[in-house]
């Protein structure tokens, strides 16, 4: 399918590569990364929390220190919320039709499943060991004999479950069902991010992103591909996300590339950072900006000014 057919409307996409390699470089718990905090939108910071003395303590106090954490849980709750709210409606809808349709037929729901299902449900025993050969590995080591009728079992879901999904899908477009539920967005303030590509594109991609980590780095490569094969009909923007916890240089890569963008070469610098991943310490941040041709003292003082810590 070409890529410009599906941009029905303008669509944002976010991409939360920080997210995609959390799991594997994020230790749990850490709460002094800074996240994406326009993930969710905080209500709840003029709360007072504690009293000390005459003063009051705030949750908005705390944002400093925990406002990335509560922002990507805020973003994780309202995302599998609505990713249970769409199964469980495309769900509902299916059941009606398929009551709707036995009816018609003047027979029982299972009545009717039997017969979608008619001898479709097939699983031979060259299914079943091609399946143990190619899952062996995570199958701890239990014998072919010991899973067999555990794989049957499973491959005849799989199956049936396609089958019957196949069947409801037919039903839907018979019907005309329209899903009317807003799709999970949230809100990001990208002013003055760095972009790059087409302002008027209808697709854009948000990349939170951390210098020093290597996940983000192999992302690169798609990055590039999508700039090469799409510059009319996505932007990419670039939000930054150094998980300090773990990457002692990322805060200071992310305020240089911000140092650079100053300069109009955000998005050299941060070519030059992750292809030198790992040579990134202040000195090296300087030396790098000598040769993407910065001005080096205007680099300097805006690296030591903390202005984008």
């Amino acid at each position: 399918m070409k890529f410009t057919s599906v941009v029905m409307r303008q669509w944002l996409v976010y991409v939360f590569v920080a997210s995609m390699f959390a799991v594997s470089c994020n230790p749990a718990g850490s709460g002094d990364t800074p996240g994406p905090q326009s993930v969710a939108t905080i209500t709840e910071a003029d709360e007072v929390i504690a009293v000390i003395g005459d003063s009051e303590v705030t949750l908005g106090d705390l944002f400093d220190q925990i406002g990335g954490q509560l922002g990507l849980m805020d973003f994780q709750y309202r995302s599998q919320r609505h990713q249970v709210i769409e199964t469980a409606m495309k769900q509902f809808v299916r059941t009606k039709l398929l009551e709707s349709e036995a009816q018609s037929r003047g027979i029982t729901v299972d009545v009717l499943v039997a017969e979608v299902l008619g001898g479709k449900v097939s699983v031979s025993d060259d299914d079943v060991n091609f399946f143990y050969i190619q899952n062996q590995a995570q199958l701890g080591g239990r014998s072919f004999e010991s899973l067999a009728p555990q794989i049957r079992a499973y491959l005849e879901n799989e199956i049936r479950d396609s089958v019957l999904e196949e069947f409801a899908q037919g039903l839907v477009e018979d019907h005309d069902v329209n899903y009317v539920l807003s799709p999970f967005r949230v809100n990001i303030d990208t002013t003055d991010s760095p972009m790059f590509g087409n302002v008027e594109a209808p697709i854009t991609l948000i990349e939170f992103s951390d210098f020093e980590c290597p996940y983000c780095q192999s992302f690169i490569a798609t990055l590039e591909q999508i700039k090469a094969e799409y510059p009319d009909e996505v932007k990419i923007i670039f939000k930054q996300f150094p998980l300090n916890d773990i990457h002692p240089n990322a805060q200071k890569a992310a305020e240089a590339s911000l140092c650079a963008h100053e300069q109009g070469k955000f998005w050299e610098a941060h070519d030059l950072y992750f292809a030198e991943q790992d040579r990134l310490e202040v000195a090296n941040l300087e030396e790098k900006a000598e040769r993407l041709g910065l001005d080096t003292l205007a680099f300097s003082a805006c690296l030591e000014s903390g202005e984008y810590a």
